[in-house]
């Protein structure tokens, strides 16, 4: 463990911790189900955060205004993987990151991080849910964490008031008339649908929900330096194309974007 703990401190990882496999059970369906390694009994859950700053005119989500952090987070997990496969070269280390077996939230919870919020984010002492959750299982038996996250939802409902569509309640959540599923759906969309966009002003994704939690009042500014380079808080016409070679929103093409813009401007 004192091993693990120096190769955290090294990378500069300040939220991090380890919840027991089976514990963490079930596992999601999904195609990264098969790279678990057999006989997994850890999963160290480690935290990075990405507020970035304020951006008022911004018209995409926060988590996409810098450059993909599926590829940045995948680096920096493959390293910390590669280092510990040295340290216990008897064990196997395998990264994981969003496209995870793993449901994240709870293992973070039960790692110690955090607690899940009405809107069943994460919230960090430290980030608040302005955190991306990334994943390493191994067959490295670790003490997982002795202690659990002081309860910070006092579910006030600010998150689900905020929500203008009621795809946030107190009775769960209803995916279909969420306002960031909506910006990513392919294909025609209903006149709701369209006018959802248009009030939203969103051309990816929305943050309604996010931003009225009290606990990212003070949320800390994101510490990896990755993700203070190339933001860019306002997609048009003019940058989509490069953008999409580049940031979280480019897996669903420039197609259903551009969609988006032409809602926005009144011409669908």
């Amino acid at each position: 463990m004192d091993q693990l703990i120096t190769c955290m401190e090294s990378h500069g990882m300040d939220q991090w911790g380890v919840c027991r496999f089976e514990d963490a059970l079930p596992l999601l369906e999904v195609r990264a189900k098969r790279r678990l390694p057999e006989r997994a009994k850890s999963i160290i859950v480690i935290l990075f955060g990405y507020y970035v700053g304020e951006y008022p005119n911004r018209n995409i989500s926060r988590y996409a205004l810098m450059d993909d952090y599926h590829t940045i987070i995948r680096a920096t997990l493959e390293e910390l993987a590669k280092e510990l496969q040295n340290m216990y070269n008897s064990d196997v280390f395998i990264p994981f990151v969003d496209s995870s077996p793993v449901a994240e939230v709870r293992a973070a919870s039960l790692a110690g991080l955090g607690d899940t919020g009405m809107n069943g984010q994460l919230l960090n002492e430290t980030y608040g849910s302005y955190c991306f959750i990334g994943e390493i299982v191994t067959t490295a038996d670790f003490p997982a964490a002795g202690r659990k996250a002081k309860p910070l939802c006092t579910h006030c409902g600010r998150c689900a008031a905020a929500c203008p569509t009621g795809a946030l309640s107190h009775e769960g959540f209803d995916r279909e008339k969420c306002r960031s599923h909506i910006t990513q759906k392919k294909g025609e969309l209903t006149e709701w649908e369209r006018e959802q966009i248009r009030a939203g002003g969103f051309v990816w994704g929305c943050d309604l929900c996010t931003d009225a939690c009290p606990v990212n009042r003070n949320a800390r500014r994101s510490p990896v330096v990755a993700f203070q380079r190339d933001i860019a808080p306002v997609v048009g016409e003019d940058n989509l194309g490069k953008l999409c070679e580049s940031k979280a929103y480019g897996w669903r093409g420039e197609t259903v974007l551009r969609r988006n813009l032409r809602i926005l401007r009144g011409e669908e």
